[in-house]
């Protein structure tokens, strides 16, 4: 996502924004089901909040400092739910930008979140240039009022950009431009290259935020940011392990903020190597999770 025009989007999404009224933060206990294995549990929640890999490339992740901005609420309440994020982002193993980093990630709260993602496609449809038809209309289709999406850009494995290079094909008497991947990779089993986010956008409905904390709500925007998350997949009747996913399913049996489930899925996607497919988050992340329990669940 181009940074310039990053910042400009905020001050589009702030246009006709009302402000949110303060909220209790309190905590609650987390509530835990007991259900199915948790093991068991823990892989099929990995496996429906993750957005499958495109063919033959890895999972996406931010690979630079994650720059986050709050509109939509007062200045103060944004500053707070700001730094909850970036604490967020900090424990779980991504880079945190400087105070002065460019807008790569923006929470905002509107007042009809469906009718901008509408309105966002028609005028400014670079936010959905690398995005697949199908992938907008699962976007499109989310029901709880949020509207999460992100822009990315394929890198080498080291995250440097791969260059495009004009190639003459005289037979034809044209050229074309592709991408000339330069990679001194001795693996024959690895394809070298990297799926990096590069912008995410966490549209809150303010018509849908009622009764819940300010905690629940940026540790679910840290979620939507760092992840290619399918949490549309997840409903609180599905599944036994309490996740954040799950606010806007059923705010009665959501924990408070990101639970031991959460964290260890988003410390094992930014730990994975460079090459990791979607498919792998469910064990690594079971793996993190019994370490959060310093527990041995049934495999």
């Amino acid at each position: 996502m181009r940074r310039s025009r990053f910042i400009y989007l905020v001050s589009i999404i702030l246009f006709g924004t009302a402000p949110l009224a303060a909220q209790d933060t309190s905590p609650e206990d987390e509530i835990i089901v007991i259900g199915q294995s948790e093991a068991e549990a823990v892989r099929d929640l990995a496996e429906n909040i993750t957005r499958k890999s495109r063919i033959d490339k890895p999972i996406s992740r931010f690979q630079g400092p994650v720059c986050v901005k709050v509109s939509g609420m007062p200045m103060d309440m944004a500053a707070m739910v700001e730094e909850r994020i970036r604490e967020n982002v900090e424990r779980v193993g991504a880079k945190v930008g400087k105070p002065d980093c460019a807008i790569n990630a923006l929470v905002a709260f509107v007042n009809d979140a469906p009718d901008l993602l509408t309105h966002l496609r028609a005028e400014e449809p670079w936010l959905f240039n690398d995005m697949l038809e199908h992938e907008f209309a699962l976007l499109a289709d989310e029901k709880d009022g949020v509207r999460a999406w992100h822009t990315q850009m394929l890198r080498d494995k080291d995250g440097r950009e791969i260059p495009i290079q004009k190639i003459k094909l005289p037979r034809y008497g044209r050229d074309v431009f592709m991408r000339n991947l330069r990679s001194y990779d001795s693996s024959r089993r690895l394809i070298p290259i990297s799926m990096e986010l590069t912008g995410a956008v966490v549209l809150f409905d303010l018509a849908r935020i009622e009764n819940k904390t300010f905690r629940q709500l940026a540790d679910y925007a840290t979620l939507r940011i760092l992840a290619l998350s399918g949490s549309e997949n997840v409903s609180a009747e599905s599944q036994s392990i309490p996740s954040i996913t799950t606010l806007f399913d059923d705010p009665g049996s959501t924990p408070s903020a990101l639970s031991t489930f959460d964290e260890a899925y988003l410390t094992a996607l930014y730990d994975a190597p460079y090459y990791a497919m979607s498919g792998s988050l469910q064990n690594a992340t079971l793996r993190r999770y019994r370490s959060a329990k310093g527990q041995d669940l049934d495999r």
